[in-house]
């Protein structure tokens, strides 16, 4: 166990956190999510075992050497995918503090920035995530240990590149899908430009829509806006689906997107059934909205077959921005996530790399994360791409 550094904390018992200790608490907290961070991002140049400088108790030892491991592996990983990160920038939202005996739990969300090595022209530097966070500290004659880590994660199969052992084991089910699902790596001479950003879709000059069905500039400021980090960015007209037992926030979010690009509702409660994918529409409250607006399968066969508003697409890299990227993480035949391309390097029919945006559990979003890093920490999920 580490030596506690600091000023001897208040005591906790009588449920008031003073001043000082909610600014050393906060303190601390930014420094351990920094020093997790840090790790991901320079981690080839630490002689350390210790995942953080923070004064940490025998409770979350465990945890951390595990977590330290995690981290290590996913960042030699992306470092052969794309370079990864060279640098982060943490920031802590929403902080708030409960007293608990001896113990003080900070609960917050956690918005962290991380730069990528390979950048490319007009394209994005960094991705971004927000992620509810509660961090527990206990109080002891010489200062305040690390006593608890918990994010909001849940069950969910993702996680931060700085919290990789966070996301839950997949357990794959089938060995092929029963529709047609697209390619995740280039055929072999594909041309590659680099140097070019590309137009918002093919055809289109620079961001005039004017000729495009549909408003793509309308679902890309809306995609870039309403990501998040936290929850009070929202577009608040619309509830979250990212609570206990809703199954996430992500095909709400892109319902929202694309219908502000245009698209039009399908039926209305309660004159057509909110269960059949023919209609796509959002209500007052959940039992009025169909399945297609919030539901990833559903609105797969609303966008693909039933409405036609989206095609199919044979290899993810042939995705331009405003278009859309499901996956089946566990190969169930129901897909089980969205998300929305906010970004894109390349001018030609393959991209050198795609930038995607996304809700989904509470508050745990992410802006701009690159699809090869997507893919490399996903590699054996069913991926499903649709054009808009």
């Amino acid at each position: 166990m580490a030596t506690a550094l600091g000023a001897s904390p208040a005591a906790a018992d009588s449920g008031e956190i003073t001043a000082d200790d909610r600014a050393r608490l906060t303190s601390l907290a930014q420094r351990y999510l920094q020093d997790r961070a840090d790790r991901l991002t320079d981690g080839d140049g630490l002689t350390t075992q210790r995942l953080t400088t923070v004064p940490t108790g025998t409770s979350v030892e465990a945890k951390l050497a595990k977590d330290r491991t995690a981290i290590d592996a996913r960042r030699s990983l992306l470092r052969k995918v794309n370079g990864g990160h060279h640098r982060a920038e943490v920031a802590l939202l929403d902080v708030t503090f409960e007293a608990r005996g001896s113990t003080v739990d900070v609960a917050f969300t956690e918005h962290t920035k991380l730069y990528f090595v390979r950048t490319y022209p007009g394209a994005p530097t960094f991705e971004e995530y927000g992620l509810q966070r509660r961090l527990s500290f206990t109080s002891t004659a010489s200062g305040w240990l690390l006593a608890g880590d918990v994010t909001d994660l849940g069950d969910s199969v993702m996680a931060p590149d700085t919290d990789p052992a966070a996301a839950t084991p997949v357990s794959m089910k089938a060995a092929s899908p029963s529709r047609p699902s697209a390619a995740t790596t280039r055929p072999t001479g594909a041309q590659l430009n680099d140097a070019t950003k590309n137009a918002i879709k093919p055809g289109l000059k620079g961001t005039d829509a004017s000729s495009a069905a549909y408003d793509y500039v309308a679902m890309l400021n809306y995609a870039n806006r309403y990501w998040g980090p936290t929850e009070a960015q929202y577009n608040h007209a619309y509830r979250s689906y990212a609570g206990a037992g809703e199954g996430g926030d992500c095909t709400n979010f892109l319902s929202q997107i694309v219908g502000a690009g245009g698209w039009t509702t399908v039926g209305s409660w309660p004159w057509e059934d909110r269960t059949d994918n023919k209609n796509w529409f959002y209500g007052d409250y959940t039992w009025t909205t169909s399945y297609s607006w919030a539901a990833a399968e559903n609105w797969y066969w609303f966008a693909a077959h039933e409405s036609g508003r989206t095609s199919y697409i044979d290899n993810v890299w042939k995705l331009w921005v405003t278009d859309v990227l499901q996956v089946d993480f566990d190969r169930n035949d129901n897909i089980s996530h969205s998300m929305f391309v906010t970004d894109r390097v390349g001018s030609g029919e393959w991209a050198s790399e795609v930038y995607l945006t996304y809700h989904s559990g509470r508050e745990d979003n992410k802006h701009n994360r690159p699809l090869s890093s997507f893919i490399a920490t996903h590699p054996d999920a069913w991926y499903y791409a649709h054009r808009t």
